[in-house]
C-alpha cells in the first residue's frame, strides 16, 4: 500500500506523535472496536493514541483497556477545539459522518482522516447531509471505507474516489480463539439462534423477531439471545411479549463482552438493513459460528453459501437458519467451512502495517 519507511520509529529522540481519534458515540459497538484495536495494536514508543468521544458506557471498557480517554459535552466544533488545544494532536483521525463533519469545521489546518464505518441510506440519494460530507471532504487527507460498497452507493462517490482507500476491518483471529479457549463458561445456554448488535433501525430487530415468530413454528423449544442495546429495546420488548416469545428469546442487553454469548450459538442471524462492514459476522465465524444475513454492505464479502448463506426474503431467512438446525451434517459441512474464511479474511498485521505507512505519509507531508 505505501512504501515509505516509518517515521515513528526512524528516531527515537523526535517528538512524540500524537493521533486524536474521534468518535461521536459513546457505547461499544462496530467503529469503537475498530479504534480500539488500532490503538491496541500499534505499539510504538513514539506514537501517542488518544480516545475522544462523548461521556458514556464506553468509558469502563477503555479504563480497562487502559486506554487515554478524553470525554466530550457533546459533538460540536468548541468542544473539539478544546480538546485540540489540550491534546495538541497531529493527525486527527475521525470516525464515521458526524465526527468527521466536526472535525473539518473545527479544525482545518490539521491533517485529518475520515474513515466511514457505514453506508447510511441518506448516502445514496442528494441529502442535505451527503452534500455537506461533499463539502467538507475538500479538509480529508484520505477517506477510509470498510467496504467498496460505500463508495459505490454514495451518490457523490465519484467526486472523491481519488482520495479514497478501501480498507477493510481488521481482523485479530488469533486474539479471537486465543479467548475462545481461555474462557470456560460454567452457567453456559447454548441457544440456537444469536443477535448481536444494537437495536436500532440499521440493525432491524423487528424483522429478526418475526423470523423467529416463523421458526417457532416449526421448532417450539427455539433458544434466542439478543444482544445489544438500543432506542428500539422497549419496543422490541413489546413485540417479544405480544408475540409470545418470552420463553424463547433472552434479551442480554449491552453486554462489555458480547462474545461469551456469540460463543455459546449455532447461528448468529444478521438481517441487517444495511452495514458497511459486519464486523460481527468475522466474529462468528472466527468461532466457527456459521452466518445467516442479509445482503447488504460489506457482507457479501464476508459470507457465501459454504459458510453460512446471504438471503433476501424472511422465506429464505428461515428455511437456511431451520436446515443449519435440524440437519446435522449440512451444519457440520457450514460450521467447518466457517472457520475456514475466517483464516482467510485474517488481516490485523497488514492493517496495521498499511495504516502505520498512511499515518507516516501524512506526518511527512
Amino acid at each position: 500500500m505505501f512504501t515509505k519507511k516509518s517515521y515513528f520509529n526512524r528516531n527515537n529522540k523526535r517528538k512524540k506523535k500524537k493521533i486524536l481519534f474521534l468518535l461521536n458515540t459513546n457505547s461499544y459497538s462496530g467503529a469503537e472496536n475498530v479504534v480500539i484495536q488500532i490503538i491496541e495494536n500499534i505499539k510504538d514508543i513514539n506514537v501517542g493514541m488518544v480516545y475522544v468521544s462523548k461521556e458514556g458506557p464506553i468509558r469502563k471498557y477503555l479504563e480497562n483497556k487502559k486506554i487515554h480517554f478524553v470525554p466530550i459535552k457533546s459533538m460540536d466544533p468548541i468542544q473539539i477545539r478544546k480538546v485540540i488545544c489540550q491534546e495538541k494532536p497531529d493527525i486527527i483521525h475521525a470516525n464515521d459522518f458526524r465526527a468527521s463533519v466536526m472535525a473539518a469545521v473545527s479544525c482545518w489546518k490539521l491533517p485529518i482522516i475520515s474513515h466511514l464505518h457505514n453506508n447510511t441510506p441518506w448516502m445514496r440519494k442528494y441529502h442535505l447531509y451527503s452534500f455537506l460530507y461533499l463539502l467538507t471532504s475538500v479538509c480529508y487527507k484520505k477517506i477510509l471505507i470498510v467496504s467498496p460498497a460505500i463508495l459505490e452507493e454514495y451518490v457523490f462517490g465519484n467526486w472523491i474516489k481519488k482520495k479514497t482507500i478501501v480498507i477493510n476491518n481488521p481482523i485479530n483471529l488469533r486474539s479471537l480463539q486465543e479467548y475462545k479457549q481461555k474462557n470456560i463458561f460454567h452457567n453456559k445456554i447454548n441457544y440456537d439462534i444469536v443477535f448481536l448488535g444494537r437495536l436500532t433501525w440499521q440493525k432491524d430487530p423487528f424483522r429478526f423477531i418475526g423470523l423467529i415468530v416463523g421458526l417457532k413454528k416449526r421448532i417450539p423449544l427455539l433458544k434466542v439471545a439478543m444482544v445489544g442495546d438500543g432506542e428500539l429495546r422497549k419496543e422490541c420488548e413489546i413485540k417479544i411479549e405480544e408475540f409470545h416469545l418470552k420463553e424463547n428469546i433472552t434479551m442480554l442487553g449491552f453486554q462489555e463482552n458480547p462474545y461469551q454469548y456469540l460463543c455459546q450459538g449455532k447461528v448468529l442471524c444478521m438481517p441487517s438493513k444495511w452495514e458497511g462492514f459486519g464486523l460481527a459476522a468475522v466474529e462468528a465465524l472466527a468461532f466457527h459460528i456459521p452466518v445467516v444475513a442479509a445482503k447488504v454492505g460489506g457482507l457479501p464479502f464476508i459470507v457465501d453459501n459454504n459458510c453460512g448463506k446471504l438471503c433476501k426474503t424472511d422465506k429464505e431467512f428461515i428455511e437456511e437458519i431451520y436446515q443449519l438446525l435440524t440437519d446435522k451434517d449440512y451444519y457440520l459441512k457450514k460450521q467447518d467451512n466457517a472457520g475456514k474464511r475466517a483464516l482467510e479474511l485474517d488481516n490485523i498485521e497488514e492493517y496495521i502495517c498499511n495504516l502505520k505507512q498512511l499515518y507516516n505519509q501524512i506526518i511527512e507531508k
